[in-house]
């Protein structure tokens, strides 16, 4: 496992206004270790250089190994694979909310409810592969049905009653801000005491910006367009068409009809980022469901990932947003390897946490330091950060 760097934030205000925002990430770039290497090889070393998002970052690997190779992968095994991965996103969502959402309104962090969640991983990939084995160009797919719906409804209920206080289902229901309200006044789960908070401050609508959610981008297009690239730059501040844009929870529930009514009053401001973390949640459930069902239906679609001859290119949506992996080979072994994680696109200098952090005008430092902060792990960095608060006063009376 490599060392996962960090984010710096420095953000200059004025007297609790915002007036500029530098970021600066240390984050290795690990792709480097991968190159000389055969696919099997990679396909062994992936999961080990990343603590966060292994299942994505493997399944990703997998896709653009087995692509540059000209292997297909099989359709039911890819359906199993994203259950995994979708586990994964279920597990990060509810780390950040029981580790950290308890600190911005004064509670302690509740580590021991995630102590059942993260044993669901083993079970999970042994009621699927053979060994547990599930991303290797050789898994084979070995489905314990009874025992994954099982795993499934005991999860269902571990969610329901660690996060939501036994209302999950109450949650799922809510379409309008109307209704989210009267589930606040009655819910009393850490949630709800943060959502109550933000309401309580008059933070819904802090942090808002026009950088746009990233649409989907079509591989072949995506391709040609990395192949124009200094990959090595790209990696590290990747843009599309010229712009930023921002891969986050917020990108995959955009059509759910409770963010489209709050967008149309609060855009892409901090109460909205909130609401999808948790309707992201609420969806693991039930796409866990979906894909068990497809791995036992006679047909599945098998998605294309070649592109030509020793050129492969994975593109999975992991916890924070959109994961690439872009392989080119030569002789069998690892002529050039390319990771674009969330991350990059979400904390570019330039990007959605840059721009949201230079929206905010709070009353006082502390005021500002505590919304700048609510932003941040809304939108979500892999690794730790720094946030600094300078005040451009005394810069300048320094340089003076």
């Amino acid at each position: 496992m490599i060392a996962a760097g960090k984010i710096s934030i420095a953000l200059y205000h004025r007297s609790g206004h915002c007036k500029g925002v530098k970021i600066a990430s240390s984050r290795p770039q690990a792709s480097k270790i991968l190159l000389g290497k055969s696919p099997e090889q990679v396909l062994t070393t992936v999961p080990l250089l990343f603590s966060v998002c292994s299942h994505a970052q493997a399944y990703a690997a997998l896709q653009a190994c087995s692509s540059a190779m000209g292997v297909s992968l099989e359709p039911k095994c890819d359906a199993a694979r994203e259950m995994l991965v979708q586990l994964e996103i279920l597990r990060e969502q509810c780390w950040r909310i029981l580790l950290d959402w308890p600190g911005f309104v004064g509670m302690a962090d509740d580590k021991k409810s995630l102590k059942p969640l993260m044993a669901f991983d083993a079970q999970f990939k042994t009621s699927l592969f053979r060994d547990g084995q599930g991303f290797n160009l050789d898994s084979v797919l070995s489905v314990n049905t009874e025992q994954l719906t099982t795993l499934i409804d005991e999860l269902a209920l571990l969610i329901d009653a660690v996060i939501f206080k036994g209302d999950l289902h109450g949650f799922m229901a809510i379409v309008n801000e109307e209704e989210l309200l009267d589930w606040l006044r009655d819910n009393k789960s850490l949630p709800a005491h943060l959502l109550n908070d933000v309401y309580h401050q008059n933070w819904q609508a802090i942090g808002q910006n026009t950088v746009g959610c990233l649409s989907e981008l079509d591989r072949q297009n995506l391709n040609r367009f990395m192949e124009q690239e200094d990959l090595r730059i790209y990696s590290q501040y990747p843009q599309w068409q010229g712009r930023c844009f921002e891969t986050t929870v917020l990108n995959r529930q955009r059509q759910h009809p409770l963010i489209i009514a709050l967008e149309a009053r609060y855009q892409n401001g901090l109460l909205v980022r909130i609401l999808a973390r948790l309707l992201e949640v609420t969806q693991v459930l039930p796409n866990l469901r979906r894909l068990s069902n497809a791995i036992n239906e006679d047909f599945c679609v098998t998605i294309s990932t070649e592109f030509g001859q020793n050129i492969g290119l994975g593109k999975v949506q992991a916890a924070r947003g959109l994961l690439i992996h872009r392989v080119e080979l030569w002789q069998g072994r690892i002529k050039d390897y390319c990771i674009i994680a969330p991350t990059e696109w979400n904390f570019h200098p330039q990007g959605v946490v840059a721009q949201s952090l230079k929206s905010l005008q709070a009353n006082d430092s502390e005021s500002l330091r505590q919304q700048a902060e609510r932003l941040i792990n809304s939108i979500d960095p892999c690794v730790q950060y720094d946030l600094t608060l300078i005040d451009s006063d005394k810069v300048q009376s320094t340089h003076a």
